[in-house]
Protein backbone atom coordinates (compact mmCIF):
# COMPACT_ATOMS: atom_id res chain seq x y z
CA UNK A 1 0.00 0.00 0.00
CA UNK A 2 2.89 2.55 1.08
CA UNK A 3 4.54 1.56 -2.80
CA UNK A 4 1.58 2.45 -4.20
CA UNK A 5 1.05 5.36 -2.32
CA UNK A 6 4.89 6.08 -3.68
CA UNK A 7 3.95 5.64 -7.24
CA UNK A 8 0.78 8.07 -6.89
CA UNK A 9 3.04 10.62 -5.77
CA UNK A 10 5.66 10.47 -8.08
CA UNK A 11 2.97 10.69 -10.97
CA UNK A 12 1.57 13.67 -9.65
CA UNK A 13 4.83 15.49 -9.21
CA UNK A 14 5.77 14.75 -12.82
CA UNK A 15 2.04 15.68 -14.00
CA UNK A 16 2.52 18.93 -12.87
CA UNK A 17 6.27 19.10 -14.19
CA UNK A 18 4.97 18.88 -17.18
CA UNK A 19 2.57 21.35 -17.36
CA UNK A 20 5.04 24.30 -16.57
CA UNK A 21 7.37 23.15 -18.74
CA UNK A 22 8.12 25.40 -21.38
CA UNK A 23 6.27 24.65 -24.83
CA UNK A 24 8.91 25.38 -27.01
CA UNK A 25 8.56 27.18 -30.44
CA UNK A 26 6.53 25.38 -33.45
CA UNK A 27 8.12 22.43 -35.14
CA UNK A 28 11.11 22.54 -32.21
CA UNK A 29 9.30 19.52 -30.46
CA UNK A 30 10.27 15.79 -30.96
CA UNK A 31 6.78 14.53 -30.38
CA UNK A 32 5.43 17.35 -32.96
CA UNK A 33 5.11 16.06 -36.68
CA UNK A 34 7.08 17.65 -39.08
CA UNK A 35 5.06 18.58 -42.29
CA UNK A 36 6.37 18.34 -44.97
CA UNK A 37 6.09 18.88 -48.65
CA UNK A 38 7.81 17.55 -51.51
CA UNK A 39 9.58 20.96 -52.52
CA UNK A 40 10.20 21.16 -48.84
CA UNK A 41 11.86 17.84 -48.22
CA UNK A 42 14.03 18.38 -51.04
CA UNK A 43 14.71 21.67 -49.35
CA UNK A 44 15.64 20.39 -46.17
CA UNK A 45 18.31 18.05 -48.28
CA UNK A 46 19.80 20.34 -50.07
CA UNK A 47 20.76 23.00 -46.94
CA UNK A 48 24.20 22.81 -45.62
CA UNK A 49 24.94 19.33 -47.88
CA UNK A 50 28.69 18.13 -47.09
CA UNK A 51 27.73 16.30 -50.54
CA UNK A 52 27.51 19.93 -52.57
CA UNK A 53 30.42 21.43 -50.35
CA UNK A 54 32.91 19.13 -51.41
CA UNK A 55 31.51 19.57 -54.93
CA UNK A 56 32.33 23.64 -54.25
CA UNK A 57 35.82 22.67 -53.02
CA UNK A 58 36.24 21.24 -56.59
CA UNK A 59 35.53 24.23 -58.06
CA UNK A 60 37.66 26.02 -56.10
CA UNK A 61 40.46 23.61 -56.66
CA UNK A 62 40.17 23.93 -60.19
CA UNK A 63 39.75 27.14 -60.45
CA UNK A 64 43.42 27.83 -58.46
CA UNK A 65 44.49 25.70 -61.15
CA UNK A 66 43.86 28.25 -63.59
CA UNK A 67 45.20 30.86 -61.44
CA UNK A 68 48.40 28.79 -61.33
CA UNK A 69 48.98 28.59 -65.02
CA UNK A 70 48.06 31.75 -65.41
CA UNK A 71 50.99 33.12 -62.65
CA UNK A 72 53.22 30.71 -64.30
CA UNK A 73 52.33 32.36 -67.66
CA UNK A 74 52.61 36.03 -66.58
CA UNK A 75 56.48 35.76 -64.84
CA UNK A 76 57.49 33.58 -68.39
CA UNK A 77 56.54 36.95 -70.12
CA UNK A 78 58.01 39.37 -66.97
CA UNK A 79 61.47 37.29 -67.50
CA UNK A 80 61.36 37.92 -71.33
CA UNK A 81 60.43 41.41 -71.39
CA UNK A 82 63.77 42.15 -68.63
CA UNK A 83 66.31 40.23 -70.40
CA UNK A 84 64.55 41.02 -74.14
CA UNK A 85 64.95 37.20 -75.45
CA UNK A 86 62.50 34.50 -76.02
CA UNK A 87 61.83 31.36 -73.21
CA UNK A 88 59.09 29.98 -74.89
CA UNK A 89 59.99 26.83 -76.88
CA UNK A 90 57.75 24.09 -78.71
CA UNK A 91 57.75 22.33 -74.88
CA UNK A 92 56.58 25.53 -72.99
CA UNK A 93 54.10 26.28 -75.73
CA UNK A 94 52.57 22.68 -75.65
CA UNK A 95 52.34 22.37 -71.85
CA UNK A 96 50.93 25.42 -71.58
CA UNK A 97 48.48 25.34 -74.28
CA UNK A 98 47.28 21.82 -73.18
CA UNK A 99 47.43 22.83 -69.45
CA UNK A 100 45.49 25.69 -69.80
CA UNK A 101 42.24 22.99 -71.55
CA UNK A 102 42.95 20.70 -69.23
CA UNK A 103 41.79 23.18 -66.36
CA UNK A 104 39.30 24.75 -68.24
CA UNK A 105 37.99 21.39 -69.04
CA UNK A 106 38.28 20.64 -64.88
CA UNK A 107 37.05 23.88 -64.13
CA UNK A 108 34.05 23.52 -66.39
CA UNK A 109 33.32 19.22 -65.15
CA UNK A 110 33.50 20.71 -61.63
CA UNK A 111 30.90 23.40 -61.46
CA UNK A 112 28.73 20.77 -63.81
CA UNK A 113 29.59 18.67 -61.19
CA UNK A 114 27.75 21.15 -58.21
CA UNK A 115 24.68 20.64 -60.35
CA UNK A 116 24.81 17.27 -60.64
CA UNK A 117 25.16 16.64 -56.87
CA UNK A 118 22.45 18.61 -56.17
CA UNK A 119 20.58 16.44 -59.05
CA UNK A 120 21.67 13.32 -56.76
CA UNK A 121 20.36 14.49 -53.50
CA UNK A 122 16.55 15.67 -54.95
CA UNK A 123 16.61 12.31 -56.82
CA UNK A 124 17.51 10.53 -53.69
CA UNK A 125 14.91 12.56 -51.55
CA UNK A 126 11.78 12.40 -54.27
CA UNK A 127 12.45 8.86 -54.78
CA UNK A 128 12.30 8.16 -51.01
CA UNK A 129 9.07 10.68 -50.35
CA UNK A 130 7.45 8.48 -53.17
CA UNK A 131 8.51 5.28 -51.24
CA UNK A 132 7.22 6.91 -48.27
CA UNK A 133 4.04 8.25 -49.76
CA UNK A 134 3.23 4.94 -51.38
CA UNK A 135 3.92 3.06 -47.75
CA UNK A 136 1.50 5.51 -46.43
CA UNK A 137 -1.17 4.32 -48.91
CA UNK A 138 -0.47 0.67 -48.69
CA UNK A 139 -0.97 1.47 -44.67
CA UNK A 140 -4.27 3.47 -45.44
CA UNK A 141 -5.63 0.94 -47.59
CA UNK A 142 -4.90 -1.82 -44.58
CA UNK A 143 -6.53 0.17 -42.34
CA UNK A 144 -9.69 0.36 -44.40
CA UNK A 145 -9.43 -3.57 -45.07
CA UNK A 146 -9.44 -3.82 -41.30
CA UNK A 147 -12.22 -1.79 -40.73
CA UNK A 148 -14.48 -3.32 -43.38
CA UNK A 149 -13.50 -6.65 -41.53
CA UNK A 150 -14.77 -5.58 -37.68
CA UNK A 151 -17.90 -4.63 -39.78
CA UNK A 152 -18.16 -7.17 -41.05
CA UNK A 153 -17.29 -9.43 -38.09
CA UNK A 154 -20.65 -7.12 -36.99
CA UNK A 155 -22.85 -7.92 -39.47
CA UNK A 156 -21.86 -12.08 -39.02
CA UNK A 157 -22.73 -11.51 -35.41
CA UNK A 158 -25.77 -10.05 -35.35
CA UNK A 159 -26.80 -12.50 -38.20
CA UNK A 160 -25.88 -14.96 -35.69
CA UNK A 161 -28.04 -14.05 -32.76
CA UNK A 162 -31.21 -13.73 -34.99
CA UNK A 163 -30.63 -17.21 -36.31
CA UNK A 164 -29.87 -15.94 -39.93
CA UNK A 165 -25.95 -17.07 -39.89
CA UNK A 166 -24.36 -19.76 -38.84
CA UNK A 167 -21.24 -19.81 -36.10
CA UNK A 168 -18.95 -20.64 -38.86
CA UNK A 169 -19.86 -17.62 -40.87
CA UNK A 170 -18.83 -15.70 -37.47
CA UNK A 171 -15.38 -17.70 -36.54
CA UNK A 172 -14.31 -17.02 -40.84
CA UNK A 173 -15.19 -13.20 -39.77
CA UNK A 174 -13.37 -13.27 -36.27
CA UNK A 175 -10.46 -14.81 -38.73
CA UNK A 176 -10.65 -11.90 -41.42
CA UNK A 177 -10.72 -9.65 -38.77
CA UNK A 178 -7.03 -11.20 -37.59
CA UNK A 179 -5.60 -11.11 -40.95
CA UNK A 180 -6.51 -8.01 -41.96
CA UNK A 181 -5.33 -6.53 -38.34
CA UNK A 182 -1.64 -8.75 -38.80
CA UNK A 183 -1.99 -6.75 -42.13
CA UNK A 184 -2.47 -3.51 -41.10
CA UNK A 185 0.48 -4.19 -38.54
CA UNK A 186 2.95 -5.00 -41.29
CA UNK A 187 1.85 -2.02 -43.25
CA UNK A 188 2.45 0.29 -40.62
CA UNK A 189 6.02 -1.23 -39.86
CA UNK A 190 6.74 -0.83 -43.44
CA UNK A 191 5.55 2.98 -43.61
CA UNK A 192 7.67 3.76 -40.60
CA UNK A 193 10.49 1.92 -42.34
CA UNK A 194 10.04 4.06 -45.44
CA UNK A 195 9.62 6.98 -43.22
CA UNK A 196 13.13 6.24 -41.18
CA UNK A 197 15.01 5.89 -44.79
CA UNK A 198 13.14 9.76 -45.75
CA UNK A 199 14.34 11.24 -42.34
CA UNK A 200 17.78 9.50 -42.71
CA UNK A 201 18.26 11.56 -46.32
CA UNK A 202 17.00 14.54 -44.68
CA UNK A 203 19.59 14.26 -41.77
CA UNK A 204 16.60 14.77 -39.22
CA UNK A 205 16.10 13.42 -35.86
CA UNK A 206 14.84 9.76 -36.23
CA UNK A 207 12.47 9.76 -33.48
CA UNK A 208 10.88 12.73 -34.55
CA UNK A 209 7.63 11.99 -36.17
CA UNK A 210 6.77 13.29 -40.05
CA UNK A 211 3.84 13.99 -41.70
CA UNK A 212 3.95 14.09 -45.57
CA UNK A 213 1.64 16.40 -46.79
CA UNK A 214 1.47 15.66 -50.44
CA UNK A 215 -1.42 13.72 -52.12
CA UNK A 216 -0.79 10.20 -54.05
CA UNK A 217 -3.20 11.08 -56.63
CA UNK A 218 -2.42 10.89 -60.32
CA UNK A 219 -1.96 13.75 -62.19
CA UNK A 220 -1.40 13.80 -65.87
CA UNK A 221 0.89 16.35 -67.23
CA UNK A 222 -0.55 19.63 -68.86
CA UNK A 223 1.38 18.85 -72.23
CA UNK A 224 3.47 15.84 -73.45
CA UNK A 225 6.75 16.77 -74.32
CA UNK A 226 8.62 14.77 -77.48
CA UNK A 227 10.76 12.41 -77.31
CA UNK A 228 13.30 14.80 -79.99
CA UNK A 229 13.25 17.40 -77.37
CA UNK A 230 13.96 15.08 -74.47
CA UNK A 231 17.19 13.90 -76.33
CA UNK A 232 18.04 16.96 -77.31
CA UNK A 233 17.82 18.32 -73.66
CA UNK A 234 20.22 15.27 -72.53
CA UNK A 235 22.70 16.00 -75.11
CA UNK A 236 23.15 19.41 -74.00
CA UNK A 237 22.79 18.27 -70.06
CA UNK A 238 24.11 14.72 -69.69
CA UNK A 239 27.64 15.10 -67.65
CA UNK A 240 29.19 12.30 -68.97
CA UNK A 241 28.73 13.37 -72.97
CA UNK A 242 30.04 17.02 -71.96
CA UNK A 243 33.19 15.35 -70.27
CA UNK A 244 33.47 13.09 -73.44
CA UNK A 245 33.74 16.41 -75.80
CA UNK A 246 36.18 18.21 -73.30
CA UNK A 247 38.19 15.17 -73.94
CA UNK A 248 37.70 14.72 -77.65
CA UNK A 249 38.62 18.44 -77.94
CA UNK A 250 41.36 17.81 -75.60
CA UNK A 251 42.95 15.45 -77.73
CA UNK A 252 42.39 17.22 -80.99
CA UNK A 253 44.44 20.05 -79.67
CA UNK A 254 47.12 17.83 -78.49
CA UNK A 255 47.21 16.13 -82.13
CA UNK A 256 47.36 19.62 -83.74
CA UNK A 257 50.16 20.54 -82.15
CA UNK A 258 52.29 17.61 -82.17
CA UNK A 259 51.47 17.09 -86.09
CA UNK A 260 53.00 21.20 -86.53
CA UNK A 261 56.71 19.76 -85.45
CA UNK A 262 56.08 15.81 -85.91
CA UNK A 263 55.82 14.44 -89.25
CA UNK A 264 53.16 11.45 -90.08
CA UNK A 265 56.07 8.62 -90.07
CA UNK A 266 57.00 9.44 -86.38
CA UNK A 267 55.98 7.25 -83.34
CA UNK A 268 54.85 10.77 -81.82
CA UNK A 269 52.78 11.40 -84.54
CA UNK A 270 50.64 7.80 -84.86
CA UNK A 271 50.20 8.53 -80.70
CA UNK A 272 48.51 11.54 -80.85
CA UNK A 273 46.42 10.35 -84.05
CA UNK A 274 45.18 7.21 -82.34
CA UNK A 275 44.42 9.12 -79.28
CA UNK A 276 42.21 11.40 -81.30
CA UNK A 277 40.24 8.76 -83.08
CA UNK A 278 40.10 6.59 -79.81
CA UNK A 279 38.28 9.98 -78.27
CA UNK A 280 36.26 10.49 -81.28
CA UNK A 281 35.20 6.34 -80.89
CA UNK A 282 34.31 7.47 -77.01
CA UNK A 283 32.21 10.69 -77.52
CA UNK A 284 30.16 8.25 -80.27
CA UNK A 285 29.37 5.70 -77.65
CA UNK A 286 28.88 8.02 -75.40
CA UNK A 287 26.18 9.67 -76.80
CA UNK A 288 24.86 6.25 -78.23
CA UNK A 289 24.16 5.34 -74.68
CA UNK A 290 22.82 8.62 -73.87
CA UNK A 291 20.16 7.95 -76.80
CA UNK A 292 19.34 4.38 -75.69
CA UNK A 293 18.67 5.47 -71.98
CA UNK A 294 16.36 7.96 -73.01
CA UNK A 295 14.56 5.94 -75.26
CA UNK A 296 14.19 3.39 -72.39
CA UNK A 297 13.40 6.12 -69.75
CA UNK A 298 10.25 7.58 -72.45
CA UNK A 299 8.70 4.41 -73.15
CA UNK A 300 8.69 3.31 -69.10
CA UNK A 301 6.96 6.91 -68.77
CA UNK A 302 4.37 7.03 -71.49
CA UNK A 303 3.82 3.29 -70.45
CA UNK A 304 3.58 3.90 -66.57
CA UNK A 305 0.13 5.88 -67.02
CA UNK A 306 -1.67 3.50 -69.16
CA UNK A 307 -3.06 1.33 -66.61
CA UNK A 308 -4.33 4.15 -64.16
CA UNK A 309 -7.54 5.52 -65.40
CA UNK A 310 -8.48 1.67 -65.88
CA UNK A 311 -8.24 0.82 -62.75
CA UNK A 312 -9.90 4.39 -61.11
CA UNK A 313 -12.97 2.61 -63.15
CA UNK A 314 -12.30 -0.73 -61.89
CA UNK A 315 -12.12 0.83 -58.25
CA UNK A 316 -15.69 2.63 -58.80
CA UNK A 317 -17.28 -1.06 -60.04
CA UNK A 318 -15.43 -2.84 -57.13
CA UNK A 319 -16.24 -0.27 -54.75
CA UNK A 320 -20.05 -0.50 -55.43
CA UNK A 321 -20.21 -3.97 -55.53
CA UNK A 322 -18.83 -4.08 -52.17
CA UNK A 323 -21.46 -1.98 -51.22
CA UNK A 324 -24.25 -4.02 -52.50
CA UNK A 325 -22.47 -7.20 -51.34
CA UNK A 326 -22.87 -5.88 -47.68
CA UNK A 327 -26.28 -4.77 -48.30
CA UNK A 328 -26.88 -8.09 -49.44
CA UNK A 329 -25.30 -10.10 -46.71
CA UNK A 330 -27.24 -7.98 -44.09
CA UNK A 331 -30.08 -9.33 -46.13
CA UNK A 332 -29.36 -12.45 -45.60
CA UNK A 333 -29.13 -13.00 -49.62
CA UNK A 334 -25.26 -13.98 -49.90
CA UNK A 335 -23.14 -15.86 -47.53
CA UNK A 336 -20.19 -14.43 -46.06
CA UNK A 337 -17.85 -15.73 -48.25
CA UNK A 338 -19.41 -13.50 -51.35
CA UNK A 339 -19.11 -10.28 -49.40
CA UNK A 340 -15.42 -11.18 -48.26
CA UNK A 341 -14.58 -12.14 -51.93
CA UNK A 342 -15.91 -8.38 -52.59
CA UNK A 343 -14.11 -6.81 -49.73
CA UNK A 344 -10.99 -8.60 -51.20
CA UNK A 345 -11.46 -7.02 -54.73
CA UNK A 346 -11.99 -3.40 -53.21
CA UNK A 347 -8.44 -4.10 -51.13
CA UNK A 348 -6.61 -5.72 -54.75
CA UNK A 349 -7.31 -2.78 -56.89
CA UNK A 350 -7.00 0.11 -54.46
CA UNK A 351 -3.39 -1.64 -54.10
CA UNK A 352 -3.18 -2.07 -57.76
CA UNK A 353 -3.71 1.74 -58.25
CA UNK A 354 -1.61 2.67 -55.87
CA UNK A 355 1.01 1.05 -57.07
CA UNK A 356 0.79 2.29 -61.02
CA UNK A 357 1.07 5.70 -59.45
CA UNK A 358 3.63 4.88 -57.63
CA UNK A 359 5.28 3.43 -60.32
CA UNK A 360 4.22 6.62 -62.54
CA UNK A 361 6.21 8.91 -60.75
CA UNK A 362 9.07 7.24 -60.73
CA UNK A 363 9.38 6.93 -64.25
CA UNK A 364 8.89 10.19 -64.84
CA UNK A 365 11.75 10.92 -61.90
CA UNK A 366 13.76 8.67 -64.11
CA UNK A 367 13.19 9.71 -67.39
CA UNK A 368 14.28 13.14 -65.63
CA UNK A 369 17.26 11.89 -64.30
CA UNK A 370 18.27 10.50 -67.37
CA UNK A 371 18.30 13.58 -69.51
CA UNK A 372 20.84 15.10 -67.07
CA UNK A 373 23.46 11.93 -65.95
CA UNK A 374 23.46 8.64 -66.50
CA UNK A 375 21.23 6.24 -64.85
CA UNK A 376 24.30 3.57 -64.59
CA UNK A 377 26.24 5.96 -62.63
Amino acid sequence: MKRFRVIIALAAILAISAFYLPSGAPGESSQEPLKLTLNEAVEIALRDNPAIGLSELAVQKAELKREQLNYREKKVDEKEEMYGISLKDFDYEYQMELGKKAADMELKLAKLGVEAAKRNIRFAVEAAYYAALSARDKAEIAKDSFERAKEMERIANALYKNGSATKKDVLDAQVKVATQEAELKKAQVDMEKAYIDLKKLLRIDMARPIELTESSEFKAVEKEVSLEELLEKARENRIDLVQAKEQLELARLDFDMTKKVYPENTFQYKEKEYALKQAELNYKDVESKIEQEVRKAYLDYTAASFNIPILEKSLEMAEESYRIAKLSYEAGLIRSVDLSQAQEAVKQVRQQKAAAIYGYNLAALSLDNVIYMSISR
